[in-house]
């Protein structure tokens, strides 16, 4: 009986021996100095779907020089079982790599191989083979159930050696916290300061000592990786900390950060003084941190580092009670765009209360957009903030940066968002060319707080689809004269450069040329304000233009160098009551200049020459509007509207062309030709459409008072209160006090601009009535659009402030 006991305990111990010797885990033997781990269920299709990104593959910079050179010969592994990589020593120049693997006999395929050579060695009782393959060599050890290949011989010794592995706990949490399904990344913060100097860019210098591992599970396609996952603390002095007792929020800084900015830092909470307790306790220090009272009403602070400079942004709970807290510690430097730049009396400096989460510096000025107090060291940061946000120029409203934020949870407690060919631009100028991004790549890494844990989520995005996506409407440049603009700015063609220069007035009746860079060509003073379109004219038929115009009492041609043309101007005695008009009936610059005082009508020629042969010179009664030509089919007609409500449709010769029995109301509108018919609104209510037979009809389209249209032959846009119509097509736009909405036709595109003065607001849509991206921009006029620079965009021109001419690429 005991001889049966016996073999029956010796059976169980060896066959429990047995089965703790087959037993297979991949995290017993990595190495105590591990400072990234790297594993996955199938890591060669893991590594082949790294390879398969755009910007891993054909991009080239150190770290994937030094992969790729010590790891060349996994081509020759056949991975067939879960395997993981420790990596140690990564920031010298040859770094520490072991692989784990199960134990399979086709793992190293050698047989094929000319340029080999295998040596075994025993050392300390183990055994184990030194390999080389071409210029490369390895060792490769087997125990177990276990495989390991790794470049340093120690690291195959130190197998042996319990004390010289990973023995930690929350690496164990990080570990079992991976989806096997993914490629799994485990990072120990402290250890390489790579990461290290990349998060201090970002402004954040506790990235050291943010936690003790985090654990990342990457999804990699062509275009996009992404990562979730989280973060482990072991002490209350972990970046965790901070935020305990404190929830996340929705970070919206993106509502007033520049498009083109580099980098933005933010964190969210609903209680600045519960952070600033915790900070005090992980410290054991029980004197409080003084700071900025303003931050007891805030729920977001944001660092936005731009090419102009680094602005602090403070997402007010209640706006009143953040101005509150501010009055008083500055004055108004000066109003930019209507708001309020201010200069404080001292800097305010939130570094000390900031200390542990991100690195602030002091600043001078603020000013505040909705709900946004927005902190800068000078001025005109502040300005680039206001100019975007007033031109929609920001990065929420990008489609680009909406994809790569639904990647991400909704709230953050930190977060690290960076537009990648910049920002890496901005750091090194080395490396430009050796990263290989698209246009509008970003990366966002966000961080959530939660019961001594930190979430994780991230997202690098390389698309080309974003690279292709329209930036939309952009500020181009900005040029400021000295004196007030009385005149809307308009272009002018450059007949030497066939691109387009600017004319504009001053207040002090001064006309310039400008070029499309802001250069000043010439200056004239006139008489008094031009009242009339700014025509471009060609009356010696060369080519060379000229600029034609009315003003009180002179009508006056110029040159392209300012100097008035033979002829010209043509003076009156008596004030003009209607701007110029100008006909070309045929396009063949025959010109005719009309000129309109109160009842009578002068036409003359290119020559300055009253024209023979136009039989109309004066109605019976006041001309309430400039004569107007409209051509029908092949048909001219001159219309000429009379106060007492006759409408007189004319031939070339001012012989009555359409008669009429009826008088109208006129509107303040012109009248237009479309759709072959003559057409305008009265006052209120009604469309009026006349037909070239003379008939009248009217079609009640409730209009309003103040009712405004423009049309041309297969375009009718009507303005009726806040009620935009595009050829049957409306738009409820924000109540306010519009300009007349303009119509821009161009060979393929039709578009219309208007601008509400009240809110200073551009808008500019296509004839489909979409909104063209990036609309609306700021501008307080009338626009003028057209090709002006010869690329592929058309550019804009508007009034900024009172003296600001903008121009802008759509």
């Amino acid at each position: 009986m005991k001889k049966l006991i016996f073999v029956a305990l010796a059976i169980f111990f060896f066959a429990c021996s047995g089965n703790k010797e087959t037993k297979f885990s991949l995290i017993d033997h990595i190495p105590a100095s591990t400072e990234v781990f790297l594993f996955s269920e199938d890591l060669s299709s893991s590594l082949s779907e790294l390879q398969k990104n755009d910007f891993l593959s054909k991009s080239n910079f150190s770290f994937k020089q030094k992969l790729n050179k010590q790891l060349a010969f996994f081509k020759h592994l056949e991975l067939k079982q879960p395997a993981g990589i420790s990596f140690s020593n990564l920031d010298s120049e040859t770094f520490t790599y072991i692989l784990i693997t199960k134990k399979d006999s086709s793992l190293l395929q050698l047989d094929s191989l000319k340029n080999k050579s295998v040596e075994t060695i025993k050392e300390n009782g183990i055994s184990f083979r030194k390999i080389g393959i071409d210029d490369q060599k390895f060792f490769f050890r087997e125990k177990g159930s276990s495989a390991f290949i790794s470049n340093s011989k120690q690291s195959i010794l130190d197998i042996d050696d319990q004390e010289k592995l990973l023995e930690d706990e929350n690496f164990k949490k990080a570990f079992n916290a991976s989806d096997a399904s993914k490629l799994s990344v485990i990072l120990r913060h402290g250890t390489t300061q790579g990461l290290n100097e990349i998060f201090k860019k970002l402004h954040f210098t506790g990235f050291k000592n943010f936690a003790s591992w985090s654990s990342l599970d990457l999804d990699i396609t062509k275009s996009f990786i992404k990562i979730n996952g989280l973060s482990i603390s072991e002490n209350t002095d972990q970046i965790a900390s901070p935020f305990s007792g404190t929830q996340a929020r929705n970070i919206e800084s993106a509502k007033v950060c520049p498009e083109d900015f580099l980098s933005m830092s933010a964190i969210g909470f609903s209680s600045f003084r519960q952070i600033q307790d915790n900070i005090s306790k992980a410290r054991k220090d029980s004197t409080r941190v003084e700071y900025p009272k303003i931050l007891d009403h805030t729920r977001e602070i944001s660092l936005i580092q731009l090419k102009e400079g680094t602005t602090l942004v403070l997402n007010a709970i209640e706006i009143e009670a953040a101005r509150e807290k501010l009055a008083g510690m500055g004055s108004v430097s000066e109003n930019f765009r209507g708001y309020d730049i201010i200069e404080l009396e001292q800097k305010i400096d939130f570094q000390p209360a900031l200390n542990s989460l991100m690195h602030t510096g002091e600043f001078t000025f603020y000013t505040v957009i909705e709900h946004f107090v927005i902190f800068s060291q000078d001025a005109e940061t502040l300005k680039k903030h206001i100019s975007d946000f007033l031109n929609s120029d920001i990065i929420a409203e990008k489609s680009y940066y909406s994809e790569v934020m639904a990647s991400l949870s909704s709230e953050s407690s930190m977060i690290f968002i960076t537009r990648l060919p910049e920002f890496i631009d901005s750091q090194d100028k080395h490396n430009k060319t050796s990263l290989k991004f698209e246009k509008n790549s970003l990366a966002a890494l966000q961080f959530i707080n939660e019961d001594g844990y930190s979430h994780i989520h991230g997202v690098f995005s390389n698309s080309k689809e974003a690279a292709m996506a329209s930036n939309g409407a952009e500020q181009a440049a900005s040029f400021k004269l000295d004196h007030p603009l009385i005149t809307d700015p308009l272009f002018f063609r450059n007949h030497r450069t066939d691109q387009m220069d600017i004319a504009v007035q001053d207040e002090n009746n001064q006309l310039y040329l400008l070029s499309n860079k802001g250069n000043i060509f010439w200056k004239e003073k006139l008489d008094s304000k031009i009242t009339s379109p700014v025509y471009q004219v060609d009356l010696f038929k060369n080519g060379n233009l000229q600029l034609a115009f009315s003003t009180g009492y002179n009508m006056e041609v110029l040159d392209r160098n300012g100097n008035k043309v033979k002829g010209y101007p043509i003076k009156f005695n008596s004030p003009l009551t209607q701007p110029l008009s100008v006909f070309d009936y045929d396009n063949n610059r025959n010109y005719r200049f009309v000129l309109t005082q109160d009842k009578k009508v002068y036409m003359v020629g290119p020559k300055g020459k009253a024209i023979k042969g136009f039989d109309f010179n004066a109605a019976s009664s006041e001309i309430v509007k400039a004569p107007k030509h409209i051509r029908l089919g092949n048909k001219d007609y001159i219309l000429i509207a009379e106060k007492s409500g006759k409408l007189n449709i004319l031939s070339r010769q001012g012989n009555i062309r359409v008669p009429l029995s009826q008088t109208f109301d006129f509107s303040e509108n012109e009248w237009y030709g479309h759709d072959n018919k003559f057409i305008s609104t009265a006052p209120t209510t009604d469309l009026i459409e006349i037909s070239q037979q003379g008939k009248v009809s009217k079609k009640d389209l409730e209009l309003a008072e103040n009712n405004r249209i423009v049309a041309n032959d297969r375009h009718l846009v009507y303005l009726n209160e806040n009620l935009l119509n595009i050829d049957g097509k409306s738009i409820n736009l924000d109540f306010g006090l519009y300009t007349d909405p303009q119509l821009f036709q161009f060979r393929k595109r039709t578009l219309i601009a208007l601008t509400d003065t009240q809110t200073q607001k551009v808008y500019v849509f296509n004839d489909k009535a979409e909104l063209l991206d990036g609309f609306p921009v700021y501008g307080t006029s009338k626009v003028d659009i057209a090709n002006a620079d010869l690329d592929s965009r058309l550019e804009m021109l508007v009034k900024g402030e009172e003296n600001e001419i903008l121009l802008y690429k759509l």
